[in-house]
């Protein structure tokens, strides 16, 4: 029997995917929260093997829950974004999945049993595109998040310790690199990417 965990703040899905799961015949339905906060609580209580995680849930990004370790449970991501990006930055923190929520429970489920058994379930559109982000390299990407948020030049050197020209430069090379001409393309192109919402690199 493979004892789940479910992370969602969308109580439609949390009791939808409950009781699809629960028809499932080797799969129980541990516990279902819709906070980080809960689940932190709820992955300590050690009553699950997997966890199936949203991306976005009201206080932060559940990537953070996802953890290596030995006697801990696996954790698969299951999303409404299809992103390769996401796909990619729950990899780089030991997701054993990356599942869309317009998978049938048939997939879930085959998701979950490869998991506990040691395998990952990431489609293969998204094992493609997980090559080294070529875009924007970590300080860039720090540039990059900053600008959209409004902040100055002044105001990002500030904060990452730079001078407002050398954070001048960045940008003049981050449009080139992404050719966009100001910060709102910039900010729109972030957005697309998911670079707002996780690191992914």
């Amino acid at each position: 029997m493979i004892r789940v965990g479910i992370v969602d703040d969308h109580p439609v899905v949390l009791e939808g995917l409950s009781a699809s799961l629960a028809k499932v015949e080797d799969i129980e339905v541990a516990w279902s929260v819709a906070t980080l906060a809960e689940a932190r609580v709820a992955i300590g209580w050690r009553t699950c093997d997997a966890v199936l995680v949203d991306v976005r849930l009201p206080d932060g990004s559940g990537l953070d829950l996802i953890a290596r370790t030995v006697d801990g449970p696996v954790f698969l991501v299951l999303s409404s974004f299809d992103r390769p990006q996401y796909a990619r930055a729950a990899l780089q923190r030991g997701a054993s999945g990356y599942l869309l929520k317009t998978a049938p429970t048939a997939e879930v489920a085959a998701a979950l049993r490869a998991a506990v058994t040691g395998g990952t379930s990431f489609r293969a559109d998204h094992l493609r595109a997980m090559v080294p982000e070529r875009d924007a390299t970590t300080r860039e990407l720090d540039v990059i998040r900053l600008v959209s948020a409004g902040w100055s030049n002044d105001e990002v050197g500030t904060r990452l310790g730079l001078s407002p020209k050398t954070i001048e430069a960045y940008l003049t090379r981050i449009f080139g690199k992404l050719n966009v001409h100001s910060r709102t393309e910039l900010a729109m192109h972030a957005e697309r990417e998911g670079w707002l919402d996780v690191d992914v690199i």
